[in-house]
């Protein structure tokens, strides 16, 4: 009888011993996740929007983003599918457009898109209507744009393409720099009809 009592004894301390341990090991994991490991974003968030104004009070930029991730230590921000509207400075209107799979911001305001980036005009009168790469560095302070990928351009009557880009957005200018095809759409001439009086 003694020994049937120690063994059921020993099966309850078994179990409850086994119990104990579950529990410490789920608290020091639930700890862990809280506490931010080295090189971890300081914040993260979904489905972000956000308005960057300069010191006079114009709008900059507005961005949206499926995820952005905050560095702090670093002051870099990272956008997974970014959306942004770039804005004239002088007009405070919307002059671009610009997407990509994804961006990262750094402290000094270098935008560095990669992965079937497009810069779309938004003025249907601009020289310069669209760029589409798969790199492109944009500093928004400047509006200064910079690639080594291959680029496609389209203006208002050619379409360029070319690897390597340096231009500026607000300028509407941008030069391709190596292995550079163009073309030209031939723009039709309207010839208007003599009127009677200059008829012989």
């Amino acid at each position: 009888m003694n020994l049937r009592l120690n063994l059921l004894l020993l099966v309850i301390v078994a179990i409850l011993g086994g119990w104990y341990y579950s529990q410490q090991q789920s608290a020091q994991t639930g700890l862990e996740n809280l506490i931010k490991k080295e090189g971890e974003a300081d914040y993260t968030g979904n489905q972000m929007t956000t308005m960057v104004y300069d010191i006079a009070g114009k709008p900059q930029y507005f961005a949206k983003a499926q995820e952005i991730k905050r560095y702090e230590v670093t002051e870099r921000t990272e956008f997974f599918k970014p959306f942004l509207d770039l804005f004239d400075r002088e007009k405070a209107l919307k002059q671009w457009k610009v997407s990509a799979d994804y961006a990262e911001l750094t402290k000094t305001k270098q935008l560095n898109l990669q992965g079937n980036v497009k810069i779309e005009s938004l003025d249907p009168q601009s020289r310069l209507q669209k760029i589409e790469t798969d790199k492109l560095s944009v500093d928004l302070n400047t509006q200064d744009i910079s690639s080594e990928s291959v680029v496609k351009s389209q203006g208002s009557g050619f379409t360029t393409t070319g690897r390597g880009l340096t231009g500026n957005l607000k300028k509407q200018v941008t030069t391709l720099l190596y292995d550079v095809k163009t073309y030209i759409e031939p723009t039709v001439i309207q010839k208007t009809p003599m009127s009677d009086k200059n008829k012989d």
